[in-house]
């Protein structure tokens, strides 16, 4: 095993401040247009595409917290490589707020979408390394015991499966409906962990 770097603690102090910023960063996209004074709902509906960017981006980094706190439950320490990894997953996590706000601003494009989900996509692979890792390296965790800790895979497939269907959408439907795929994400991950299949 690898030498511990740091306690848990001031790893969920350093994911708990990033989500945080990468969460309000977010809505700083919403702005009503230049001309949004004459004719106020006409433009809060130009606003839609970029609402729905919001909404989705962060109810997808909450899941990401939730997921988070939830692979590390029972962790102890954090030795080197993990750190390393959950740099690399911090550091897609903030690109977040730029890749939704290439939907927002350019939802009829079909290549604002596929970046948002590369995005995603990149994320949940971070997601299945650090799992994999802390399966393999219980003597991180109290005791030596993964039990408290859910290390599945159900989340990582829901995700990447909305993602690639949103660029399904995007290319082969209508770029504007792209974002609607994300919806998929709870009933997939439902019925993932019902089946046993995570």
């Amino acid at each position: 095993m690898a030498r511990p770097l740091m306690s848990k603690h001031r790893l969920d102090a350093l994911v708990d401040a990033v989500l945080a910023i990468t969460m309000t960063l977010l809505v700083l996209e919403l702005g009503l247009p230049e001309n949004g004074g004459a004719d106020l709902l006409a433009a809060l509906d130009e606003l839609t595409p970029k609402i729905i960017s919001w909404v989705v981006s962060f109810l997808i980094l909450a899941q990401f917290w939730r997921g988070q706190m939830q692979a590390t439950r029972g962790l102890e320490e954090i030795d080197v490589p993990l750190f390393h990894i959950m740099v690399v997953w911090l550091l897609l996590t903030s690109v977040i707020p730029f890749t939704s706000s290439l939907i927002g601003e350019h939802n009829s494009n079909p290549q604002s979408h596929v970046l948002y989900a590369a995005n995603l996509i990149l994320i949940e692979a971070v997601v299945a390394v650090r799992n994999v890792y802390l399966k393999r390296h219980a003597a991180l965790f109290s005791g030596g015991d993964t039990g408290q800790a859910k290390l599945d895979f159900s989340a990582t497939i829901a995700i990447t499966l909305a993602a690639l269907a949103s660029v399904a959408t995007a290319t082969l439907i209508a770029p504007d409906y792209a974002s609607i795929a994300y919806v998929l994400i709870l009933p997939i991950n439902w019925l993932l962990e019902r089946l046993g299949l995570d």
